[in-house]
């Protein structure tokens, strides 16, 4: 008997934690915020994009929102939350292209300057892991890290990544590098 396909991905999910709320519910990024952050030196891999652009990426894609909250400090898991708090700051983001069933790519994961050094971008990542573990039928999940030891560390304590090489045997990574290219 063939298992059901991840209907989840299709799902809002919301958590909740010390004043903070990360949801998957694109509807709720301030896009002249979330293309602040992308003008700025935090993202330095990607570049400002027009209003409509950025809207359309969001739209074709699983995005994280991670935002302050003004109601009191709770913490729940992304599974069946109560209503949650109205965000009202949007301080981190990922970004997540994916065919919903078999392949993920992880982009775009960005903590504002002022909320680094709280754990909120393992939070972040951790939520995103829990979305990409209730993925059935995942053959691989991607990302691209600088290639200094601190992301490939960070990526894999929390989401068991690890570096594709030759020498390892296990695939080769081919890319090419577009216009919107920052590095």
């Amino acid at each position: 008997m063939a298992q059901p396909t991840n209907t989840q991905l299709n799902t809002k999910r919301t958590w909740t934690r010390d004043g903070f709320v990360i949801s998957t519910d694109a509807s709720l990024i301030p896009i002249a915020a979330l293309t602040q952050a992308f003008e700025s030196s935090q993202l330095y891999w990607a570049k400002g994009l027009p209003e409509d652009v950025m809207r359309e990426i969001l739209e074709h894609s699983l995005c994280f929102g991670l935002y302050t909250t003004t109601s009191p400090p709770t913490t729940t898991s992304g599974e069946t939350p109560p209503a949650p708090p109205p965000p009202t700051n949007l301080i981190g983001f990922a970004r997540c292209i994916t065919d919903r069933v078999t392949l993920i790519y992880l982009t775009d994961v960005y903590i504002a300057p002022e909320h680094q050094g709280r754990g909120l971008g393992k939070w972040l990542v951790n939520c995103v892991q829990e979305v990409i573990s209730d993925m059935p039928h995942l053959r691989r999940s991607l990302l691209i890290t600088g290639a200094g030891d601190t992301g490939k560390r960070f990526y894999g304590d929390l989401m068991g990544m690890h570096e594709v090489s030759a020498a390892t045997g296990d695939a080769v990574v081919l890319s090419a590098r577009g216009p919107g290219c920052s590095f």
